[in-house]
């Protein structure tokens, strides 16, 4: 697989931004820079740069604000039906179910699994609790129904770790974990993650619920108009990524003497999230 330089990045980039995601409402602000000042929305292209500028981009946009995207090129090669889809859906294009019109149901590991791999950025982890939003069979639904990209009536699903026994923070204090969350391509289910995380709560009560949220991708605001509080940040994580394939390592699982075909990247960290509950 041949990679994309910065240039050509933004070469196959931009015909998107104007023909799909209403390429007058934006302009350009640096190079690989695009904003849009009434979304208060910038979106960032990377393809190499020092964890000190990403952290300053992220602060400069979030005191003005804004969100910013760091979109990675390795992630636009590899991922380009994801990153579309959760453009579209930060700009409000994508088509909007009700959650009241799903079913809450437990889903298999596979298919799991293979749901995160069609319609979310990152792997599917090992999620021990797993919830999936099922259409209803219903006139309403009518047009979801018949889209091709919803396999078997899914449209949303969460996943959640192991409940741990919290003794430091008293007896029987149990805490809980949302490890991932997707809606699928182009859909967004309002009030599913909401819909899907009580469902979490009625099988597993906790005390607590943590989760993280992908600073290249996201501020939390999601999390906290659900109820979470934000209380960590976590910095930039090291990668290497293999010119080659493209794909991402972590740099303790390589050959020391790796570097020649390998280039630096980095995540931007994440937002630490957590939710209490008094009682369940």
């Amino acid at each position: 697989m041949t990679s994309l330089n910065h240039t050509t990045f933004q070469e196959t980039f931009e015909p998107f931004l104007r023909e799909e995601l209403d390429g007058d409402a934006w302009i350009k602000a640096g190079d690989g820079t695009y904003e849009n000042a009434d979304r208060h929305l910038a979106i960032a292209l990377k393809t190499a740069t020092d964890k000190i500028e990403l952290l300053q981009e992220l602060d400069f946009y979030e005191n003005r604000g804004w969100q910013v995207i760091h979109l990675w090129r390795d992630v636009w090669e590899t991922q380009p039906a994801i990153v579309k889809s959760r453009l579209r859906s930060l700009l409000g294009m994508s088509a909007r179910i009700p959650g009241r019109l799903t079913l809450v149901k437990p889903m298999e590991a596979a298919f799991f699994k293979d749901f995160l791999k069609k319609n979310h950025l990152q792997d599917s982890a090992k999620c021990v609790y797993r919830y999936g939003l099922f259409l209803k069979n219903m006139p309403q639904n009518q047009p979801f129904l018949n889209d091709a990209t919803i396999i078997s009536d899914c449209v949303a699903v969460a996943g959640f770790g192991p409940m741990r026994l919290m003794p430091g923070r008293g007896e029987h204090y149990y805490s809980g974990e949302l490890i991932r969350f997707s809606n699928v391509l182009n859909h967004t289910v309002v009030g599913g993650l909401d819909k899907l995380i009580q469902a979490f709560l009625r099988e597993h009560p906790v005390q607590d619920l943590m989760t993280y949220a992908d600073r290249d991708w996201s501020t939390g605001k999601s999390y906290e108009r659900l109820g979470f509080k934000r209380t960590e940040t976590t910095g930039p994580q090291e990668f290497w990524l293999d010119l080659k394939t493209n794909l991402r390592h972590h740099p303790h699982r390589l050959k020391a003497d790796f570097s020649e075909d390998y280039q630096k990247v980095y995540n931007s960290g994440n937002y630490k999230y957590i939710k209490f509950f008094d009682s369940l």
